[in-house]
């Protein structure tokens, strides 16, 4: 199997079990809402739109519909930065904070088990590939 199949495969196999563990938890969000909370709380609990669309490869659109459903669901907060009145923000809830400790479990479960065979050497070599497959991304 080619390099591009096998991360298709691979991105396939996750969200598909991420989707089947956080419905077993009671989590009621899709994949890529997750993904979004994921960086929000590896900012610290608030980050930039136009980071969002840096980190996670998508439209700005997007962004800003996943951005509007999480709100919705009392899950973010979207304000405009006192610094620059151009540039906005999300910031997590208490309610997505209550969330945060299932979801990181959840997403570290899934990475034990995909990477359960895999040496900390091969994982470090491995994580920095990506990296830099990830920044190769337009």
């Amino acid at each position: 199997m080619d390099i591009l199949s096998a991360l298709g495969v691979l991105h396939e196999g996750i969200n598909s079990e991420l989707q089947k563990k956080l419905w077993d938890v009671d989590i009621k969000l899709s994949c890529g809402h997750v993904w979004l909370l994921t960086v929000v709380y590896q900012n610290g609990g608030t980050v930039e739109i136009r980071e969002l669309v840096t980190v996670l490869k998508k439209k700005k659109t997007t962004i800003s519909e996943m951005v509007a459903t999480l709100e919705k669901r009392g899950l973010l907060e979207k304000f405009q930065s006192s610094r620059d009145k151009r540039i906005y923000c999300v910031k997590t809830t208490a309610k997505s904070e209550d969330l945060r400790i299932r979801i990181q479990a959840t997403v570290k479960e899934i990475a034990t088990n995909i990477m359960s065979d895999v040496s900390s050497d091969e994982e470090e070599v491995v994580g920095k590939i990506m990296m830099k497959m990830i920044s190769n991304i337009k």
